[in-house]
């Protein structure tokens, strides 16, 4: 019943999540995995750490004796529950769908820890307030917004401060250290300079952390739109035409959703590169291409992305791959995009390459593309054969005397004319 109720936690809004939603999950997910990992390295450091110290010198220093069962209790019963949320962690946050929820319960947990861990090793004068840090750094790491690990940072902050109140007033018993001046736990003036620094340092890691993170995403964003964008008109490239289209047909699949193909070509072309040039085809491809963006379905959330993907197949021909629409709705979407092309992306790029051309001459062209429709699983169940008829829909519609819509479910009717 659990395992049912992870998987039934909702990432994203609706029922089907789209594939950038996925990908975005997927890589949330890497980073949940690093921090787990992470997290049993530390949890080894911990125990190592309080063993080796306690075996060489459990015999050289009488403070030691002021080290009760309790002491060491409390601490191995700590360590044992991070150690099982952690593996709990490690085998199940796969299944998770909400992962901001199940980041911001890891952080909570392990603040408790650490503050447990600093109790239990002299409040005032333990050296594991550093554990707050990396706290803070863990936070800037997995959350996606800089506004949660500020939220981290402030929590710990309050955490150690109130410890350490605590300790100072008596609420809890402040635990005696061998090696350590330990009038320093009931010195107010040395409990308040501790807890300032720690908080200083603190935001100032969460303040780097973010800052860091932020640049890394926004780098590996621009690494990204290098690989898979078109230098030329700005969408989305073949190699990641087709690798879409493969993942929005695996996810119409999984989810028993529908998904349309758009694939376009702009009618005579070839004949507008030979009167104007290729600069001047350059200039009604990124205008076309701007068209697109402009019709095309996205969202505006963070991050923001495309519902609908746009891309450049080849030379003069453009593919949008619209998910969650029927083949009746995609030819909608087809008709009012090369509607919108005809009246103002190519024919405001011919005016200017009219004045820029012959000025004596003004010129204006109307740009006009033939689009063909496919969808999925109306008239193919696979990438290839959905690409082949949108594409057999396309010349059907450039035959037909081109600037139209054909859908491939009319081929057969067109062909018998």
């Amino acid at each position: 019943m659990f395992e049912n109720y992870l998987k039934n936690i909702s990432f994203i809004s609706g029922d089907a999540p789209t594939s950038e939603e996925l990908e975005q999950l997927q890589k949330s997910k890497e980073r949940i995995g690093l921090v787990i990992r992470a997290r049993w390295i530390v949890l080894g450091i911990l125990a190592v750490y309080g063993v080796i110290p306690y075996i060489f010198f459990q015999h050289s220093s009488a403070d030691i004796i002021s080290i009760t069962a309790l002491h060491c209790i409390i601490p191995v019963v700590a360590w044992s529950f991070v150690a099982s949320y952690n593996a709990f962690f490690h085998y199940s946050y796969q299944r998770f769908a909400n992962i901001r929820s199940l980041n911001q319960i890891q952080l909570l947990l392990d603040l408790l820890f650490v503050t447990v861990v600093v109790h239990f090793s002299g409040g005032a004068v333990s050296w594991f307030w550093t554990m707050y840090l990396i706290l803070a750094l863990e936070a800037a790491f997995i959350m996606e917004t800089g506004s949660d690990t500020y939220a981290i940072a402030l929590g710990g902050t309050l955490a150690y401060g109130g410890l350490l109140l605590f300790e100072y007033y008596g609420l809890i018993q402040p635990v005696q250290m061998p090696f350590e001046n330990n009038l320093l736990q009931h010195t107010l003036s040395y409990v308040i300079i501790k807890w300032a620094w720690v908080s200083a340092t603190n935001i100032c890691v969460a303040l780097i952390g973010v800052f860091m993170m932020k640049t890394v995403r926004h780098r590996e964003e621009q690494l990204r739109q290098l690989v898979v964008k078109d230098s030329l008109t700005s969408l989305y490239n073949r190699g990641y035409f087709f690798y879409r289209l493969n993942s929005e047909i695996e996810r119409a699949k999984r989810y028993n959703r529908t998904l349309s193909l758009l694939i376009l070509d702009v009618d005579n072309f070839k004949m507008f590169n030979d009167r104007y040039g290729h600069l001047a085809g350059d200039g009604v491809l990124r205008a076309i291409s701007d068209t697109i963006r402009s019709t095309i379905r996205r969202s505006d959330g963070k991050p923001s992305y495309e519902v609908d993907i746009a891309c450049r197949y080849g030379g003069e021909e453009l593919a949008v791959i619209l998910p969650e629409t029927t083949s009746v709705q995609g030819a909608v979407a087809a008709e009012r995009l090369r509607g919108k092309i005809e009246t103002s992306g190519g024919i405001a790029v011919a005016e200017l390459i009219g004045k820029d051309i012959d000025k004596a001459e003004h010129v204006v062209l109307g740009t006009t593309v033939s689009v063909g429709v496919a969808s999925y699983p109306e008239h193919a169940n696979d990438p290839v054969g959905l690409i082949k008829a949108a594409d057999d829909a396309m010349y059907a519609a450039k035959r037909a005397g081109k600037n139209q819509v054909i859908v491939a479910e009319d081929l057969p009717t067109l062909l018998a004319r």
